[in-house]
Parts: structure tokens; C-alpha cells; sequence
């Protein structure tokens, strides 16, 4: 890819390096596609999955089939992310990755020939180990391939496989839903399609694909003579993580504020996730070709929005790094209300609440893309690994609890208010975002003077 193309989109990092780096590069972004298109098969689904493994009523099935699959699903995903995550800051990263994705690839393949419940939720919760582990992995990784100001945009093309993933695995479940393929219901055979292509590509990958050096694009880093650069890289890489670097995360303040922001975001995105298109389709009577159009349009303009996301986090952050945490606070709050909109819409035509999914999809993507770049910024790279694992851990906790929380909400107070409550969660994140406006670059520069400090 041209150098004037690659920095045009923000990757201009790439520019000159080898074709390797480009394929590794590139991979990474498969990978992510890949594993995340598995998190969206069942969302289309859980009505025709529950009713093949006796969950007929509506309150359980959407328990068993959406609840309870996502509260041992995310769990393990989280766990599995601080293990990879840590062991990221100490062993080979192109070994984890490759064994990442294996792991977590078979279970999601394994899925489609699930004989009962109990194995179905056996092989969904072990699927998180590819989720979960790639996190951690993926985001080490990048913040040693670009500088400081070029990682919003690099975070924005990992988000944008994410959503494309999604949106993959939401059209071909809703489009498969009622066929059948080999005997297989369309609900099974969607988990083959999307987890297949992961396996041949993991092997190319072992093959060709490279890992940066750890701490190659830090400032400090590229600031130095070769010989010179190449002792701290020689440090960086001899790192072996001890309790004082989680004494050092935990007591970075925009960390903690990363942390938490997630949490209640989630409940939130369980609605979209896991709950709307039943809504649409059992409670609001549309077919479920149009429930289905809801969510599409959501990840379509997700997809659009996540790479605008990260544009817009670097152009911001080159300007003013304060800014940052504003924009993306401010993002979340408007994002939550054409969401309210599309969970209070009475009409009957489905076209204005495609537009409400499109406004939504852009808007709520900033927190998203833009705090994994704050992540890699405001720790130094021996440690982002771990930062990210928890980070991961709290994420996917949060994706367990989050759809956990709405079913609860929707026992409790029936599904309309239910939903009002879990979208407004976003308004709580939102506030956490703001204590970022000072903790955030005061804990930047802390990571720029330590490492200039390494090479006195």
C-alpha cells in the first residue's frame, strides 16, 4: 500500500516497512473480523435456538439462550484476557496470537453441532477464549506499530473490524435463519461460515507473520541513535512483570477511569446486542427481516462510525489531548438518545428507527475506539499487555453482566422499562470519562519522561 494512501488514513507508521509487517498488520484486523462476527450469531436467533433445545416461552428463551449463554460467555473471555494479557508483556506474542485464535475458533466451530443445551452453552463459553485473548494481544501489539498521535486511528481500524465482524455475523444470522444447510439448522451453519477461514489464515500467519519490537515507535524510542534505541528496546524486551507494574497500573488514575467507564456502558450495548431484535420481532410485531434491518443499520453506520471515531480522536488529540475525554463523553450522551428513541418508536414503519440505528451507530463509537488509544498512551509498553488484559477483563465482565443485568431489568419491570433503564447506563459511563480531561495527560507525560529516564 502507497505511502501517501497509508498516511492519508492514519497508518502512515506502515509506511516503508516491509511486507511482513504490512501482512502482520493486516492480520491482526482478520483476526479481530473473525472473532467478533461469532458475537452477533445468536442475537437473530435465540427464539429459533430455544425453541430446538426446548426453551419455547419468550421469558425462557431469551434467560437461557440470552442471558445466561452471555454471563458464562464474557466471564471467561475476561479471565482468559488477563491470562494471554499478561503473559503478552512476557513471551512470544505471534505464538499467543496464532494459539488464541485456534482455541477459540474451534469451540465457535464445534457450536454447530451442539447435540443439547448443555453443550451449546459448553462451547459458546469456550469461544470467549478467542475474544477474550485476541484483545490483549492485538492492542500490545499496536501500540509498538504507531506512534502516540497515530493510535486513535489505528484502534479506529481494529474497531472497524469489529464492527464489520458484528454486522457479518447479524446479516447472516437473520438471513440463514430460516434455511438449512446438510441437515444442519441456519442457525448452525452461520457459526461454520464465519470461524472456518480463521484456521487457514492462523497457519500463514505462523509462517510469515512478525511481531514488532516492543516499545519501537515510543518518542523516547525513535528520538535516539540506533545503538542507543537499541538498548532500550533490549530492556523493554528483557521486562519481566513483577507486583510493582500492577502496583504502577492501578495507581495510574486515567486507568482506573478506563476501567470504569466500560462497566455501565455495557448494559447499554446488551440491549443492542442481545435484546432488540426479539423486541422488534415478538413485542413490536415486525418481521424479523426488519428487527434484523434495525441492528444492520446499526452496524453499518458502527462500522462507518468507528473508523470516523478514530479520524476524529487523532485530529483532536493533535490539537488539544484534553479534549479527548470531552469528545468522547459528549459522544456517548448523544449517542443514547436515538437509541431511546428506537426502544419508546410506536409506528409501524420501520424506516425511521433505521435512521434513529444509523445516528446511533456513529455517534456512541468515539468512547469506544478512542479509550483503547488512551490505554496505549498512558502506560508504558512492558505493561500494556497486562493494562490491556484487565482492561479486557472488565470489558467482558461487563458484556456478561451487561445482558445479564437487562434480562433481570426485564423480570423486574417488564421489557419497555427495563430498556429505558439499561440505555440511560450510557449517561453514568459518560461521567467517567471526565476525570480523564486532567488524569490523562499528566499520565502520558509520566510515560514519555520514564522512558527517556531508561537511556541516561
Amino acid at each position: 500500500m502507497g505511502s501517501r494512501i497509508l498516511r492519508a488514513i492514519g497508518l502512515g507508521d506502515l509506511s516503508g516497512k516491509g511486507w511482513k509487517n504490512h501482512f502482520s498488520f493486516w492480520s491482526l484486523i482478520a483476526f479481530t473480523f473473525f472473532l467478533f462476527a461469532d458475537q452477533q450469531l445468536v442475537s437473530p436467533n435465540m427464539s429459533r435456538i430455544g425453541e430446538e433445545f426446548g426453551f419455547v416461552k419468550k421469558e425462557d428463551y431469551l434467560w437461557y439462550i440470552g442471558s445466561l449463554v452471555s454471563l458464562f460467555f464474557f466471564p471467561v473471555a475476561g479471565l482468559i484476557a488477563l491470562g494471554i494479557g499478561i503473559s503478552a508483556d512476557q513471551f512470544d506474542r505471534k505464538k499467543l496470537l496464532i494459539g488464541t485464535v485456534i482455541l477459540g475458533e474451534i469451540p465457535c466451530i464445534l457450536t454447530a453441532f451442539a447435540p443439547d443445551y448443555k453443550w451449546f452453552l459448553f462451547f459458546r463459553t469456550l469461544t470467549g477464549i478467542g475474544v477474550g485473548g485476541i484483545f490483549p494481544i492485538v492492542f500490545s501489539m499496536l501500540g509498538d506499530y504507531f506512534r502516540t498521535e497515530n493510535r486513535p486511528t489505528a484502534s479506529g481500524f481494529v474497531e472497524l473490524a469489529m464492527g464489520l465482524g458484528m454486522m457479518t455475523g447479524q446479516v447472516l444470522g437473520g438471513e440463514l435463519a430460516h434455511t438449512s444447510l446438510l441437515g444442519l439448522s441456519g442457525w448452525r451453519v452461520t457459526f461454520l461460515i464465519v470461524a472456518s477461514p480463521a484456521i487457514p489464515l492462523a497457519v500463514l500467519y505462523f509462517f510469515i507473520g512478525d511481531a514488532p519490537r516492543r516499545g519501537e515507535s515510543e518518542s523516547a524510542v525513535l528520538s535516539l541513535d540506533r545503538d542507543k534505541a537499541d538498548e532500550l528496546l533490549a530492556i523493554e524486551s528483557a521486562h519481566k512483570i513483577t507486583l510493582r507494574d500492577f502496583r504502577a497500573i492501578f495507581t495510574n488514575r486515567t486507568n482506573i477511569f478506563s476501567l470504569l467507564q466500560g462497566i455501565p456502558g455495557m448494559v447499554a450495548w446488551g440491549f443492542l446486542f442481545v435484546y432488540v431484535v426479539d423486541f422488534y420481532e415478538k413485542t413490536k410485531g415486525f418481521d424479523i427481516e426488519q428487527a434484523n434491518l434495525l441492528v444492520i443499520s446499526f452496524g453499518l453506520a458502527s462500522v462507518f462510525g468507528g473508523f470516523l471515531a478514530g479520524m476524529a480522536g487523532r485530529a483532536i488529540y493533535r490539537r488539544s489531548r484534553a479534549m479527548l475525554p470531552i469528545f468522547c463523553s459528549a459522544a456517548m450522551v448523544l449517542g443514547a438518545i436515538p437509541v431511546l428513541v428506537i426502544v419508546n418508536y410506536e409506528g409501524r414503519d420501520i424506516f425511521p428507527m433505521l435512521i434513529a440505528a444509523a445516528i446511533a451507530g456513529i455517534l456512541v463509537q468515539p468512547p469506544g475506539v478512542n479509550v483503547r488509544a488512551v490505554i496505549m498512551n498512558t502506560n508504558v509498553p512492558e505493561n500494556r499487555g497486562s493494562m490491556f488484559s484487565i482492561f479486557g477483563l472488565t470489558d467482558k465482565i461487563g458484556a456478561g453482566f451487561g445482558p445479564f443485568m437487562v434480562g433481570l431489568l426485564v423480570r423486574v419491570f417488564g421489557q419497555l422499562t427495563a430498556y429505558n433503564i439499561a440505555v440511560s447506563f450510557w449517561f453514568l459511563a459518560a461521567l467517567l470519562w471526565l476525570p480523564m480531561i486532567r488524569t490523562m495527560v499528566r499520565d502520558e507525560d509520566n510515560v514519555a519522561l520514564t522512558l527517556k529516564n531508561r537511556v541516561k
